[in-house]
């Protein structure tokens, strides 16, 4: 074998090594942590495992609806079935050495850990196009640092956001090949075409991407026309097929702004197809007319959102009525903007964008240097869209530490095989890893740390609803629909055959405006309320953030009287926790 043979040998041993490496981290994180405990799933990882229960049960590959969440007999969840599938394989697999309920156990736990493998390929990857071995080591060292406790690669987090983060460093990776290789570009709109179909949090990503891979196409003419219509065929075709695998046939035509849905194949398919087309028929042809058949194709995109979903082109947020986004979504901890007040904002501030605003700054310098221009270009515009999404809700910022990984990690290694040896460059590539290290950034934040106030709701334990001896009492009560702390939903539907009234899912809206109302109501007006509703238990939690943060809306409130454990005549006690939680009957 000759050299350069046994060096790609030695990269992909390298990443194959890191890769593992990484798992068994995550994987001992998760035991010092208690994540082996199926109990200590966060509402939205319990969710999912309750989604896969049913469909193990019996409910149908194509049907995501929760039944029994909601007030009117089910909510239409918008999750990917899609997402389900490696779970359902690791647990078939297992399931010939254990038992069915085991084998799901150790799909739930040992997956997170797993998926983290697809990312750690897209890197390496997007390193080999950025340089030889010395990007790759750091940019393995740079993700180390941010992956090795990273919540969605732990276990247990089996929601849809770590394939989501894989699929798109996929994309980012295989967009950055400097030859523009058919086979990498057609990766790169597969990889987006999964993103697409595993959730709508990405789509401004999506945006981003193919609007790079138009310009790109558009200013570089026929070096760029294989690549760009092979992006643009495979985003197209791809997201027909995971359209067409899970999607029912009786939904084909309806049109739905937060998944995957006949506006999102439409528009995927006239994209990615169009690109494709205006790529072989105008490569040829003048800068001007490539520009003036990609705004053609533009338009045209524009007019079918028009047309058929104009609701899809405004923020979704805004069809929540106000009184839900005030109560409810501005209270979601993850949904808040960055700027926000919150305990510990010197510290969580910088960590969540710090190396994100220094990945931008060092794409910015190395395109006016002309190192890898085209490869930063996209890096500054994923980084730039990431910035403006954390703004306003600081659940993005983890998508920007992923498109930050490569740049730096180009960033670093150029600085440790520059000019002049000795003590000076390494200096300079020391102090340059130590500002692409997120927790470098968090440190200072350390010496100012707020010391959160009694009262205040974000020092309240989540989850503490859900006991096992409050569930346990709850499931042998005849069946009937609870009224508890939104997160209680998932356990409440996992643990008992009850129904709950509302989750901190967005299509759930009927459920979270009754809740909260009830709550925030007189006790009278909340016993009409909930005889109306059909509540036929209430769970109480009075140290939980959003019970406190209901109490304190209306110290006159339901929530409030709870809290102060007041006799209420329409109420029945059943359990006390010891804890302090407790479950009541509603008397008819």
């Amino acid at each position: 074998m000759h050299a350069s043979g046994k060096a790609v040998w030695a990269d992909r041993a390298i990443a194959t090594g890191f890769g593992l490496l990484l798992v068994g981290c995550l994987l001992l994180m998760s035991a010092v942590s208690g994540r082996f405990e199926l109990i200590a799933l966060e509402a939205d990882n319990a969710m999912r495992l309750v989604q896969i229960q049913d469909y193990l049960n019996g409910q149908h590959w194509f049907d995501v609806s929760q039944t029994r969440l909601g007030p009117d007999g089910g909510t239409d969840m918008h999750w990917s079935r899609l997402v389900d599938v490696p779970i359902l394989l690791i647990r078939a697999i297992l399931s010939a050495f254990m038992s069915p309920e085991t084998a799901l156990y150790w799909a739930v736990m040992i997956w997170p850990p797993m998926s983290v493998l697809l990312l750690v390929f897209a890197l390496a990857s997007g390193a080999r196009f950025l340089g030889g071995r010395a990007v790759l080591v750091f940019t393995g060292i740079i993700a180390a640092t941010i992956l090795f406790r990273h919540p969605n690669f732990l276990s247990g987090s089996i929601d849809h956001h770590n394939l989501q983060m894989g699929f798109l460093a996929m994309s980012l990776a295989f967009s950055i090949d400097p030859k523009r290789t058919a086979v990498s570009l057609a990766l790169a709109g597969a990889a987006l075409a999964s993103s697409l179909a595993v959730g709508v949090e990405v789509y401004p990503f999506v945006a981003v991407i193919c609007a790079f891979h138009a310009l790109d196409w558009a200013f570089a003419g026929r070096a760029a026309q294989n690549g760009a219509a092979a992006f643009g065929a495979s985003l197209g075709l791809m997201t027909a097929v995971f359209f067409l695998v899970s999607i029912a046939p009786s939904q084909y035509g309806a049109v739905h702004c937060d998944a995957l849905s006949l506006i999102t194949v439409c528009a995927a398919m006239l994209g990615g197809l169009g690109l494709a087309a205006v790529a072989f028929s105008l490569s040829g042809r003048p800068l001007v007319w490539r520009l003036a058949g990609l705004g053609a194709l533009a338009i045209a995109c524009g007019l079918l959102l028009k047309l058929q979903a104009p609701q899809c082109l405004v923020n979704p947020v805004d069809a929540l009525p106000e009184f839900v986004r005030t109560m409810w979504l501005e209270n979601v901890s993850e949904a808040r903007p960055l700027l926000a007040p919150r305990p510990n904002m010197l510290q969580e501030g910088p960590f969540m964008v710090g190396i994100t605003l220094v990945a931008a700054m060092v794409s910015v310098w190395q395109i006016e240097m002309g190192v890898h221009r085209r490869a930063h270009i996209l890096f500054l515009a994923l980084i730039a869209a990431d910035l403006l999404m954390t703004l306003q809700q600081i659940r993005f910022y983890s998508f920007g530490h992923v498109f930050a990984i490569l740049p730096l990690g180009a960033w670093v290694a150029g600085l440790y095989s520059a000019k002049p040896e000795g003590g000076q460059r390494a200096v300079a590539y020391v102090l340059a890893l130590a500002l692409s290290v997120p927790l470098v950034w968090s440190a200072p934040g350390l010496f100012l740390k707020a010391k959160p106030a009694g009262g205040d709701a974000s020092a309240m334990v989540e989850g503490v609803c859900t006991s096992q001896d409050v569930l346990a009492a709850l499931d042998v009560q005849p069946e009937g629909l609870v009224l508890a702390a939104a997160d209680a939903a998932p356990d409440i539907l996992r643990y008992t055959g009850q129904s709950a009234l509302h989750g901190n899912y967005h299509r759930n809206v009927a459920g979270i405006d009754l809740a909260l109302r009830i709550f925030i109501a007189r006790p009278d007006e909340a016993a009409k309320m909930m005889q109306a509703g059909g509540v036929d238990y209430i769970l109480s939690c009075p140290s939980h953030a959003e019970m406190v943060l209901l109490r304190d809306a209306n110290p006159d409130g339901l929530a409030a009287g709870l809290a102060a454990g007041d006799a209420m005549a329409f109420l029945t006690p059943i359990v006390v926790s010891k804890g302090g939680d407790a479950l009541y009957a509603v008397k008819r």
